[in-house]
């Protein structure tokens, strides 16, 4: 049972919480539409460094944020940590940006899975459905599977998870066992990882880790989150890394590094379908096909539990409409924040749907952009955050560089990740309207709209 302002005790184990955060990452859209633009427009065939890169950088922002989790456990995540570091008012901007990057790629991915669904419908059965009225569908599930007990989303996210990492991995061995002549380890060597574009394939790489951050979400329904938050964060973190890794330098594998550019420059939507059907099958590819939209839904579905989550601790906190921290009484779930933000969801994407927007050129264009660079700011914000915190309470006994070096370091990296990503933000967002450079003074707005906010609150932010 659960109260009206608690979420359901011990319903997640680390399993579960993985697959919520690799979910949300989405593995297979990853590859299929990340990767090929980042080795054309980045560094070519040392893309697998520069992942590991990224995970570098984000392995520092994580020992910060794992030592953070041990003090404070909120459903806010970001907005709790930044708000018990920096102060509320900063907490509440941060709450806002939040909510704001979540909203961005929740839309952006329930836009491109509208998209293929009508693309796959009318392949096989020759259907013309709008793409906004299959989206609308998939955001009713997502709402009602959002209101079941957590363990029940988490299982599910585990299955389409492990089966869209499944049919990549296979192309990926696949790809190796059929190649004619020696593995090139060349990808690893510094005069080919270095080369190109390196800032534009950085921001890429990074923002394919996006989600792995809110096992923090979870905090209050783990079993001993103490540990089960750390955990999952440190899995999930190497997992993506491991996969996008092993992924990219397999693919590199099926051209040599002179015609790598040419073959996906040719067609950089349909690359990894290529390889897929000429080292596996066109099974494969219309097995991929099918993964491909499910593996948009259980990131729509991912970001749909995160969006509830922070409602309902936003309005525990009193910045909102409190009534949206009530939960279910059987499942422990915000219910209500869920309901809100789905009717939300579903009005912008009919709206958006009938004036004829395009769902990949305008809307997951400028949501993934939104949300990569709100979520880089708020990690930035939540580094400088843990400094802060444990330096005004020294008897908590933390080593230096888990709560100081570490940090300061993530911040700095992330700083200048920052800067290369508004300079590339065209590139990362795939649009050339000039509306893309508008992008952040609208998360300085949306800052200052929270701060705003803060101003009126009733209770004290929770730790």
């Amino acid at each position: 049972m659960s109260d009206a302002g608690g979420l359901g005790k011990n319903r997640l184990g680390l399993f579960s919480l993985v697959f919520f955060v690799v979910a949300a990452a989405s593995p297979l859209t990853g590859v299929v539409g990340g990767l090929p633009v980042a080795i054309l427009s980045g560094n070519g065939g040392g893309i697998p460094v520069i992942y590991l890169f990224a995970c570098l950088i984000l392995m520092l922002f994580s020992v910060g944020f794992i030592a953070m989790s041990r003090y404070v456990s909120n459903a806010g995540a970001f907005y709790s940590y930044i708000a018990q570091g920096l102060g509320e008012r900063w907490g509440a901007a941060a709450s806002v940006l939040a909510l704001v990057s979540y909203f961005s790629i929740q839309l952006a991915v329930t836009a491109m899975l509208g998209f293929f669904t009508q693309q796959f419908l009318a392949q096989h059965l020759g259907a013309q459905l709008p793409w906004w009225a299959l989206s609308m569908l998939f955001l009713l599930v997502a709402w009602a599977l959002g209101i079941k007990r957590v363990e029940v989303g988490g299982k599910l996210l585990g299955v389409l998870m492990l089966a869209e990492v499944a049919i990549v991995l296979l192309t990926d061995v696949m790809l190796l066992v059929k190649k004619s002549g020696p593995l090139s380890f060349a990808s690893f060597e510094p005069a080919v990882f270095l080369h190109g574009n390196l800032g534009v394939a950085f921001i890429f790489t990074i923002a394919a880790f996006i989600g792995f951050e809110s096992t923090a979400i979870y905090a209050e329904e783990c079993r001993d989150a103490r540990k089960t938050v750390p955990r999952a964060t440190l899995c999930a973190l190497l997992l993506i890394t491991l996969f996008f890794c092993f992924t990219s330098w397999a693919l590199v594998q099926a051209y040599g590094f002179d015609q790598l550019i040419g073959e996906v420059g040719r067609d950089p939507g349909n690359f990894i379908f290529m390889i897929t059907r000429q080292y596996v099958g066109q099974w494969a590819v219309e097995v991929m096909s099918l993964l491909l939209i499910t593996s948009l839904f259980a990131a729509a579905m991912a970001f749909h539990n995160n969006i509830s989550r922070y409602l309902f601790s936003i309005a525990r906190d009193g910045l909102i409409w409190q009534e949206l921290c009530k939960t279910h009484p059987t499942n422990g779930t915000p219910h209500k924040a869920s309901h809100l933000h789905s009717v939300i969801s579903l009005l912008l994407i009919a709206g958006l749907g009938s004036a004829g927007v395009d769902p990949i050129v305008h809307i997951f264009a400028f949501g993934s952009a939104i949300a990569t660079l709100a979520i880089l700011l708020l990690q930035t914000g939540v580094s400088a955050s843990v400094v802060i915190f444990f330096r005004r309470r020294p008897e908590c006994g933390e080593k230096a560089w888990q709560v100081l070096w570490a940090p300061l370091l993530a911040m700095a990296a992330m700083s200048v990740t920052l800067v290369m990503m508004i300079d590339n933000l065209q590139v990362l967002s795939g649009s050339d309207s000039t509306l893309v450079r508008y992008i952040p003074w609208l998360l300085v707005a949306c800052g200052g709209a929270g701060y705003v906010l803060s101003l009126r609150r009733r209770v004290p932010i929770s730790g």
